[in-house]
């Protein structure tokens, strides 16, 4: 266990953060990969839950970069200890409040709230603090590495993993200039353009497009809408051509327009144009829409009220059949087929009436 540098004593087994504790420090055995020095040691991992950060990162907010941990999956763990079982795999740790010994057997780690970030096992130090009994957990730490280094390894390792929300991993992207592929940019990018809109609270998007929790009803998922608006953001997509405020008022106005064409399904709870499947389409449409547009307008513009005159042409159009359509790019696809097919057809037809298209 650790030993601790105060002259009060503590419980071998802390729940709560202790501040007359001034620091732990522990036997370790030190280890080189690459350029970094690690240290690997053993923890009580209720101390341990108490001096790190597992940062559930809250909506609005670029500070952090851990996953939303799962409720479900740390009760699990808890249950799974509480019944004498172990869970051997390394807590990985960044810490920014420690120091080795000169000869790297001991590190002395500063008992603060923020001591270090958890990078890698946020979910089994969890569910081993909620278990009824303390346990020593083994501990590979990191010392003094840089937020973007810090960064970079929790791209690495989690990019993969199912636990971790592909939308946080977008989010993380602006933090690694000069080391991204040209897919990362677009999606960090888009990712950008998925931020603007959910925090302009003149957009339809406002607070309506989830980055860490699941999106309830009448909400999209950050991942889905970086996923539709990626497409549109490479050299020759279309949206290429505008700047990123015009992309923004374009998206914005496309739905503005919805909602004065398709009131009542609009201004549903459950507005299919607020589901996977109707953003989806809605984007995959999204060139055909706009060519209409400009032929309409006479410009390079996609005002509200351009937009309406545009779906004016498909008022009929029934876009509550999307809701039977299921999930999945495939459905999008024939969802956006639909539309594009109809609003062709109309377009076609008001230019041999003699509408200026």
């Amino acid at each position: 266990m650790a030993k601790k540098t105060t002259s009060k004593t503590q419980s071998s087994k802390p729940i709560n953060h202790n501040p007359s504790i001034k620091d732990y420090t522990l036997p370790c055995k030190s280890f080189t990969q690459g350029k970094h020095h690690m240290y690997v040691f053993a923890m009580s991992a209720k101390t341990l839950w108490s001096i790190v950060k597992i940062n559930r990162r809250e909506e609005d907010k670029d500070k952090g970069y851990q996953r939303t941990l799962s409720a479900s999956r740390v009760k699990k763990i808890a249950k799974y200890l509480n019944e004498g079982h172990s869970i051997p795999g390394a807590i990985l740790v960044s810490f920014d409040k420690s120091s080795v010994s000169a000869n790297g057997s001991q590190i002395t780690i500063t008992n603060d709230r923020d001591a270090g970030w958890v990078i890698d096992g946020q979910h089994r130090l969890a569910g081993a603090h909620e278990a009824d009994n303390d346990i020593e957990v083994p501990v590979v730490a990191y010392t003094a590495l840089k937020p973007d280094e810090q960064i970079e390894l929790f791209v690495t390792i989690n990019r993969e993993q199912k636990g971790v929300p592909t939308s946080l991993y977008y989010d993380l992207l602006k933090h690694l200039p000069g080391r991204l592929t040209e897919t990362e940019i677009l999606q960090d990018r888009a990712n950008d353009l998925a931020t603007a809109l959910r925090q302009d609270d003149n957009s339809p998007f406002y607070q309506r497009i989830r980055v860490t929790t699941s999106p309830k009803q009448g909400q999209l998922s950050s991942t889905n809408v970086v996923r539709k608006l990626v497409p549109h953001l490479r050299r020759d997509g279309r949206l290429a051509q505008f700047n990123d405020e015009e992309r923004a008022g374009i998206l914005n106005n496309v739905y503005k327009a919805l909602e004065q064409v398709f009131p009542e399904e609009y201004s549903k709870p459950d507005s299919v144009f607020m589901r996977t499947i109707g953003f989806g389409a809605i984007l995959d449409a999204l060139p055909v829409i706009l060519d209409v547009t400009f032929r309409i307008a006479g410009t390079v513009t996609a005002r509200v009220g351009d937009l309406v005159n545009t779906f004016t042409l498909v008022r009929s159009f029934d876009f509550g059949a999307w809701r039977q359509m299921g999930t999945g790019s495939a459905a999008e696809k024939q969802a956006a087929d639909d539309l594009r097919t109809q609003l062709e057809d109309e377009a076609k037809a008001a230019k041999a009436r003699g509408i200026a298209l």
